[in-house]
C-alpha cells in the first residue's frame, strides 16, 4: 500500500489507515477532512439554490410585472 503524509501532522501513514499513529487523525490519508468536504458541498449547494431562487424571481417579476402594472394603471370605472 502507498504510504502518504498525514493532513494533520504530517507523519508518514498508509492511504488505507483508519487513524493517524501520530496524532490520531481519523482517515489521515485523505487529503480533506470530512467536515470541510461536507461544508464545501453545502456552499455549492448555497450558491446554486441562490442563483435558482434569482432565476425564478426574475422571470416571475418579467412574466406577471406587466400584466400587474397594466391593471393598476386601468382608470376606476
Amino acid at each position: 500500500m502507498p504510504l502518504v503524509p498525514c493532513r494533520a501532522c504530517g507523519h508518514t501513514v498508509d492511504t488505507s489507515a483508519e487513524a493517524c499513529p501520530g496524532c490520531g487523525a481519523t482517515n489521515p490519508g485523505r487529503k480533506m477532512s470530512r467536515q470541510q468536504h461536507d461544508l464545501i458541498v453545502l456552499l455549492i449547494q448555497l450558491v446554486i439554490g441562490t442563483a435558482l431562487v434569482v432565476a425564478a424571481g426574475s422571470w416571475v417579476w418579467n412574466a406577471v410585472g406587466p400584466i400587474v402594472k397594466s391593471q393598476l394603471a386601468k382608470p376606476a370605472p
